[in-house]
Formats: C-alpha cells, sequence, structure tokens
C-alpha cells in the first residue's frame, strides 16, 4: 500500500514538473523500483503470449531485468538514448510498441520508465 501511495505520488510530483519549462529535477522524485512499478507494465504489455516473451515469436524477450536491460538496450541515466524508451514512446520513428491490437501504454507507465532509466535503471 505505501508502494502504491509512493508511486503515485512520484507521478504527481513528474506530471507537475514536466510543466515546467525547465529539467526534471529526478533528486525530488522517489525511487523508482523495477520489481514493483517497471516489471508489472512490462508483464502486462510487453510478455503477453506471442510477444517478448521466453517462447513467443519475437526476436527477443523482455521477462527478466537482465533482458530489459540487454535486450531492450536500456542506457542507464539516458532515457533517450535508450531504445525501450524510444519505442514505448514511440519517438524512433517505427511503429509504437505494443502494436495494435494491444493498448498503448499510458503517459504514466511511459512516465515511470522514463524516469527509472534515469533514475539508473536499477534492479531494485
Amino acid at each position: 500500500m505505501l508502494n502504491k501511495y509512493f508511486s503515485a505520488l512520484a507521478l504527481f510530483v513528474l506530471v507537475f514538473l514536466s510543466a515546467c519549462t525547465h529539467d526534471t529535477d529526478l533528486a525530488a522524485i522517489n525511487e523508482i523500483s523495477y520489481a514493483s512499478d517497471i516489471q508489472p507494465i512490462l508483464a502486462s504489455n510487453c510478455t503477453q503470449s506471442g510477444c517478448h516473451n521466453d517462447q513467443g515469436d519475437s526476436e527477443f524477450s523482455l521477462v527478466t531485468y537482465d533482458d530489459v536491460i540487454e535486450n531492450g538496450e536500456v542506457t542507464a541515466g539516458d532515457a533517450h538514448g535508450s531504445e525501450l524508451y524510444k519505442v514505448i514512446s514511440n519517438r524512433n520513428g517505427e511503429e509504437p510498441m505494443p502494436p495494435s491490437p494491444l493498448s498503448l501504454l499510458t503517459t504514466d507507465q511511459i512516465k515511470l520508465v522514463y524516469v527509472w532509466i534515469e533514475q539508473g535503471a536499477k534492479n531494485n
């Protein structure tokens, strides 16, 4: 319960700060957790049967933290340089992920991934 509260608070702070014209102060945002914030997003949106799981048709898996770092081409501290962020935010010029007919990630989910990467993409 407390973790969800801090996640909601972090999102509020992120949305509030992103409305400003200066860069977001990541030090003011609670640390995003891979285990409780990022992995559930990937599990429910990216690793369904036939997608980025160990048995799917995809060329790579996003099931474990190591998979995400290696296959998602995540550069800790550089969300804009990380393929995972570019793909989910449709900044790579290709079809956004997840593809149709699945729903795209919400703005809040994309922001969580962004902050997690900028905070160092820790396995926490």
